[in-house]
């Protein structure tokens, strides 16, 4: 399984709407996911996310993010 972060940017809607679409249409699939505590949660919504490694390749581009979640 590989460890990856999403993130996505409260002021653009439309972010936060295909982050929450991604999460639904492929939460069976993921090991483990949980929104983090990322600053305030007013600018930004961040996810640590653990899943196939295939699952990245899915990501919209957009919302993809290198935290230290990912590097462990």
């Amino acid at each position: 399984m590989s460890r990856f972060s999403m993130m996505a940017r409260v002021d653009i809607p439309s972010e936060v709407v295909d982050a929450e679409a991604w999460i639904a249409r492929y939460r069976e699939s993921l090991t483990s996911i949980a929104e983090s505590g990322c600053g305030c949660g007013c600018c930004v919504r961040a996810w640590q996310i653990e899943g196939p490694q295939e699952l990245v390749d899915t990501i919209p581009l957009v919302l993809t993010a290198s935290t230290e979640w990912d590097r462990d």
